[in-house]
């Protein structure tokens, strides 16, 4: 009898603490990174070293979340081992593990499972088909719309269909950024005035004289 006690003893340390396996409860908001960070889970997208086929995607499995929405840790089953299947008991205790020692001891819940977003916040509950992978603003949205996500979804990388990486340089509408095309032109403009002014204060200065600065102008007007 007291040997069967002992091995039970011996049995609960070693397994995983159950708080370990909580989903997430209660409002959560996502930092930028932590949401590109889901957009990708959902695509199942992993290692730049490792990508999936063209044929196929990776499986989403778990992903937890800080509950300051500062950090998460995901894992995915890749394609070729789906057969198999990748889920074991240990793997949302692993994944909390993995975030809580990023997240410097802030707690980590269960934020989705597959392609459902498992945390309860009261907001309405998401889920998404593989067919809704071909629409990244759509998954964005919906992530939004439910209440974890506060900022312009506009500011967010595209998303690479194949892979699940992110694509700098475009948002999720599948549109170049031009914002520093846009910030270019501005600070183009800005100078542009500025040096018209200066040019005219040389003038009323009398250090140049009117047919130097009508030259002056025509060059830098010019050269926009």
């Amino acid at each position: 009898m007291k040997v069967v006690k002992i091995l039970l003893i011996i049995i609960l340390i070693m397994m995983p603490s159950t708080s370990y396996a909580k989903t997430g409860q209660g409002e959560l908001k996502l930092s930028k990174r932590i949401m590109e960070l889901v957009m990708m889970y959902m695509y199942g997208a992993g290692s730049k070293k490792f990508t999936a086929d063209k044929k196929t995607k990776n499986d989403p499995l778990v992903m937890v979340v800080s509950e300051d929405g500062n950090y998460a840790w995901y894992f995915y089953c890749p394609a070729e081992y789906r057969a198999w299947g990748c889920m074991d008991s240990n793997t949302v205790y692993r994944a909390k593990k993995k975030c809580e020692k990023r997240s410097n001891g802030v707690p980590c819940f269960t934020f989705a499972k597959k392609r459902k977003v498992v945390w309860k916040n009261g907001g309405t509950k998401v889920s998404f088909k593989r067919s809704d992978l071909k629409d990244p603003y759509l998954i964005a949205k919906k992530i939004q719309d439910a209440g974890f996500y506060d900022g312009d979804l506009m500011d967010l990388p595209g998303i690479n269909y194949e892979t699940g990486q992110l694509i700098e340089g475009k948002n999720l509408s599948g549109k170049k950024d031009s914002s520093l095309k846009k910030i270019t032109k501005k600070n183009t403009s800005s100078n542009i005035i500025q040096e018209i002014k200066e040019l005219k204060k040389l003038l009323d200065e009398g250090v140049i004289t009117e047919k130097e600065f009508t030259l002056a102008k025509s060059k830098i007007l010019g050269g926009n």
